[in-house]
């Protein structure tokens, strides 16, 4: 049965198409479930890699063999973490990834770090760089690490720890302080890939269903029993199945033997990570096979369990059509209503209900256009209308062939959809991506030390036109708010910024809004709309005991360089003076902005995936549209009449499906939107997706009228 079976399958009409559109499905099934193995690894490799480097710290009365602190920088928004390491023995053990000890004002640079812009100067930014961390020592190949010892000088101008050794219990720190939780990655994943991915297998599995029903139903009047139908079906799908699953291993070879990079979001995967799960990976692909296979065998008609009726059957017929019909409206209840389930669990239920109601959806609608056309059928309107009257018969009759061709439509639209919502939310959580790149931004930086005041060293190695003016706290109210705020500078430095220059001992008091507008960055203090009381004296802490808070500026159109105040700062204050940029400042994170590009990424593969499911479902449609309408040229004598079956048929059930799966998504997103912090739904990508959809429903109908009208002139009976 096997052989006959694989026969059948590559003599039959459009047995050529199948055989590609089943390849593609298995090995982007596989190459699916092979990236939700590798997240699952990779999330591994760097808990134990950020877990083997973190300190031990010494004990009470316990001996430390090196000093250890940490403190975070950043360019461009991202941060990262640098480690200051001094030993106190000779046999002080080495961070993992690190070759030897650093000398005094030595650094060792991850290449991330290493590699990075010539501009941010990392190279001379907390010292010389004499090497770089290993990958043994890196959460991933690409993370951003620094190892600095500070010179004798600069040691003690921070608090550090005793340490005896790494590998402790203490909180992870770099990388794995910043990224999401790994059931955020493998939920994202098998939602914009894996869905696409289903849609694909699904168009895939009943490509050419049609010749495939009748022949299913031929062989059971002749006796075939399931069983034996089953291991034709299976004959016929084995071999592109196993090539596909070959073009698989073949695409996820190369990232075992070498670190890969992944385009546009700045990712590489470690290789031995995922060496680490070659056999899962292995399984993975095998399990592809068996879930194309067995997809192949769920897709069967069912005509021909149900008895000898060849009877058409209804649209509400059958299990998974039942199903889908009374779950889909329950789906967008839930995900209407998802807001009262509390954060964790609203998210979750929020997430299951989309994809419930986008799965479902293609039935509801095939259900939808079947009862329509029943009805249009029987109109009297119609019967002079034969390419009405043929679409609206075989729309009634075969409710699945709808399905079939707007499923990866429906699908398309729920990814391209919640790709932009989600990326929408999570750059509403985001700092000011606009502020971050404006020229303004980078011509003050917020320098924090511990140490009581600017040193002269400090003032001498910043950039030539910069000045600096330190700020405070002055009296609270009662309730403990700030009522002022303080700014206490040198003349020159307050004429810099447009203040006045009030005799030593007294303050002038200057009104929030004549402040200069780069001190009021929303998120950069915390003082409010206050007025600031200024004062004229050194650059000195005022009215903190946590040490000096001061502002490093240069003329509003003349871009100050950064990275020569974080070098001056961290060679010249203390090893963890925090420098940063009014750009970067605010209390939002840019890491959810960089972590929120794996979104449209991995959104822009799924679309792909589903343009080429609705590519193959169109022609699907056009390999049973030809020889079914063939016969009528001899009926009508017209041409015309191919084409207006080919809109009835094709292009407005897409049309149909566009405008209900836009309408759809409109409402799904509602519960998500509006608010400081929520997505924003873009109206420019709704326009874009009913054009899309009209365009897209013009090619099937052009495409199946012309091809129906040129197979009509060559056509002769044959049999199946």
């Amino acid at each position: 049965m096997l052989r006959i079976g694989r026969a059948a399958g590559r003599t039959a009409e459009g047995g050529r198409a199948r055989f590609w559109a089943l390849l593609a499905a298995t090995a982007i099934v596989a190459v699916t479930l092979c990236s939700l193995s590798a997240t699952a690894a990779t999330w591994q490799g760097r808990e134990q890699r950020g877990a083997a480097r973190v300190p031990v710290l010494a004990g009470h009365g316990q001996q430390g063999s090196a000093l250890w602190s940490r403190y975070w920088d950043s360019y461009q928004g991202r941060q990262f973490t640098v480690v200051v390491i001094a030993p106190l023995t000779a046999d002080a053990p080495l961070p993992p990834g690190v070759a030897r000890w650093p000398g005094p004002g030595e650094v060792f640079l991850s290449p991330a770090l290493a590699e990075g812009p010539t501009t941010e100067d990392f190279a001379h930014r907390y010292g010389t760089s004499v090497g770089t961390i290993s990958d043994e020592g890196l959460a991933s190949p690409g993370e951003r690490l620094a190892y600095v010892r500070p010179t004798t000088t600069m040691l003690g101008t921070a608090r550090m720890e005793k340490i005896t050794g790494y590998g402790g219990a203490g909180p992870a720190f770099g990388d794995l302080r910043v990224i999401g939780p790994q059931s955020s990655m493998l939920a994202v994943i098998g939602v914009l890939l894996g869905l696409p991915a289903l849609g694909l297998a699904a168009a895939a599995a009943r490509m050419g269903a049609a010749g495939r029903d009748r022949r299913d139903a031929l062989l059971h009047t002749l006796g075939a029993g399931r069983a034996a139908r089953a291991w034709m079906d299976i004959g016929a799908a084995i071999r592109p199945v196993c090539i596909g699953a070959v073009v698989a291993a073949l695409l996820t070879t190369p990232f075992l033997l070498v670190d890969v990079q992944l385009p546009w979001i700045d990712y590489t995967l470690y290789a031995p990570d995922l060496r680490h799960v070659g056999a899962t990976l292995a399984g993975a692909i095998a399990a592809s096979v068996v879930m194309m296979l067995g997809l192949v065998l769920l897709l069967r008609p069912a005509a021909a369990g149900r008895g000898a009726s060849t009877r058409p059957r209804t649209a509400g017929s059958g299990l998974l059509r039942l199903l889908a019909l009374g779950s889909c409206p329950a789906f967008l209840v839930l995900a209407l209503t998802s807001k009262s389930f509390g954060a964790q669990r609203s998210a979750a239920a929020y997430l299951f209900a989309v994809v419930g109601v986008w799965v479902t959806l293609p039935w509801v609608i095939g259900w939808a256009a079947s009862r329509i056309s029943r009805r249009a059928s029987k109109s009297p309107h119609h019967s002079g209308a034969p390419a009405r009257l043929i679409a609206a018969r075989t729309t009634a009759a075969r409710p699945g062939m709808v399905v079939r061709l707007v499923a990866a439509m429906i699908i398309a639209i729920g990814v391209i959809g919640q790709t932009q919502i989600i990326t929408s939310l999570l750059f509403a959580r985001s700092g000011d991506e606009e502020q971050l790149n404006s020229a303004q931004g980078r011509t003050m930086a917020l320098v924090q030390t511990s140490a009581p005041r600017l040193t002269d060293a400090f003032a001498a190695a910043l950039p030539k036109g910069a000045h600096a003016i330190a700020i405070g706290t002055g009296h609270t109210q009662s309730d403990g708010s700030s009522a002022s705020r303080v700014l206490q500078a040198p003349c020159s430095s307050l004429r810099a910024l447009h203040l006045p220059c009030p005799a030593p001992g007294r303050e002038a008091n200057v009104p929030y809004g004549e402040l200069d507008k780069r001190l009021r960055v929303s998120g950069y203090q915390t003082f409010g709309e206050t007025p600031a009381a200024v004062r004229t004296g050194p650059v000195s802490a005022v009215n903190s005991a946590g040490g000096l808070q001061a502002v490093v500026f240069t003329d509003i159109d003349k871009p100050m360089d950064i990275p020569a105040v974080k070098r001056a700062a961290h060679l010249h204050l203390s090893v963890k003076a925090l420098t940063e940029p009014v750009a970067e400042d605010g209390a939002k994170s840019f890491a959810v902005g960089y972590q929120s590009r794996w979104i449209p990424f991995l959104g822009t593969i799924g679309t792909l995936v589903l343009l080429t499911a609705m590519a193959l479902a169109a022609l699907s449609e056009f390999l049973q549209f030809s020889p079914t309408l063939a016969p009528l040229t001899v009926l009508t004598g017209r041409g015309q009449v191919f084409h207006t079956t080919a809109f009835w048929c094709l292009g407005a059930p897409l049309l149909g499906a566009g405008a209900i799966g836009t309408f759809v998504h409109v409402v799904l997103v509602q519960p998500v939107t509006g608010g400081e912090s929520g997505a924003t739904l873009s109206w420019n990508l709704i326009t874009s997706v009913l054009t899309a959809t009209a365009l897209l429903a013009a090619a099937a109908t052009v495409a199946g009228g012309y091809t129906a009208a040129r197979r009509a002139l060559t056509w002769r009976p044959r049999a199946d």
